[in-house]
Formats: structure tokens, C-alpha cells, sequence
């Protein structure tokens, strides 16, 4: 294939067609990370009202310690991927180099979804994997986070080369 030749006007990947290209995929990294906040944010309104409403051993799953803790765990990890995301659309607004906070965005709040939607299946229990039940659609979701506009594996090699000096 490298000696194949090409007619000039079937070759799309101009220096500033690509450019463009690149260009829309950053942009489109802090529109994932909210997307996944949503998603995240989603399974936890509805692990954390079912806690608070599923009885066992003569309580609430909310009133057991594990619980709590997994349901604060939760917010935790959202609040920081949602202040990721504003950093990031904040710094492309101002006009300044923001494609490492991109690429941190989409992977941390693509992490937090799947670690979030999985967390609410357990608080589920086996409800958690039916479709009677919200929660396994938002962790269906969940995964792709980590596919399209770039996997998480090219996230990290974009954040390790910019934090490491490369161009």
C-alpha cells in the first residue's frame, strides 16, 4: 500500500483537513465527559433513592455504614469528573491550549461512569442486572465512554506525552 498511487483529489487527509479532524475530536472529549457524568449521575439519583427506600434486616440499605460509604464514594468521584469537565470547557472558551484537560476529562469521567454504574448494580443486588430496573441501561451506557472519541488507552498516551514534554 505505501506504493500505491492515488489519484490527488481522493486523498481527504489534507495537513489542514487533519488539523480540523483533531481539532473536533478535543472539542468533543469534554462533551463525552459530560455525556458520562450524566450517565453517572443517573445511576447514582436512583441507587441512592432505592437505598433509601429497599428494607433489609428490618432497615434501610441506606442506614448500613457499607452503603453509605459506597453512596458517598459515588458522589465523590462525580463532583470531581464534573469539575474536570468545567475546567476543561472553561479553558476552551478562553482560547487557551486545553487538549490534555480534554483527554483527562474524558478518561477520568468515563472511569468514574463505569465505577459508578457498576456500584449501583450492587446496591441493586440482582434487581441490578434486569431490565425492570434503570440501572443496567446507565451501565450499558457506561462502556462506551471509554470507546468512541478515542479510547481510554489513547488518553493516556496523549496525557503522557503532553506531561512528559512531547509535542
Amino acid at each position: 500500500m505505501k506504493t500505491a498511487a492515488y489519484p490527488k483529489r481522493t486523498c481527504w487527509a489534507s495537513p489542514a483537513k487533519v488539523k480540523i479532524a483533531i481539532e473536533t475530536l478535543n472539542e468533543g472529549r469534554i462533551g463525552i465527559g459530560a455525556q458520562m457524568i450524566g450517565v453517572a449521575r443517573g445511576a447514582w439519583e436512583f441507587a441512592a433513592k432505592y437505598a433509601q427506600e429497599r428494607k433489609q434486616f428490618g432497615k434501610a440499605l441506606a442506614d448500613f455504614q457499607g452503603i453509605q460509604f459506597q453512596i458517598a464514594q459515588m458522589a465523590t468521584e462525580i463532583e470531581a469528573a464534573r469539575l474536570m469537565v468545567y475546567n476543561a470547557a472553561r479553558m476552551k472558551d478562553a482560547g487557551v491550549n486545553f487538549v490534555k484537560e480534554a483527554a483527562m476529562t474524558k478518561l477520568f469521567a468515563s472511569q468514574v461512569a463505569e465505577r459508578v454504574t457498576s456500584l449501583a448494580i450492587e446496591i441493586y443486588g440482582g434487581y441490578g442486572f434486569t431490565k425492570d430496573y434503570p440501572v443496567e441501561k446507565y451501565w450499558r451506557d457506561a462502556k462506551i465512554g471509554k470507546i468512541y472519541e478515542g479510547t481510554s488507552n489513547m488518553q493516556l498516551a496523549t496525557i503522557a506525552k503532553l506531561v512528559l514534554g512531547g509535542k
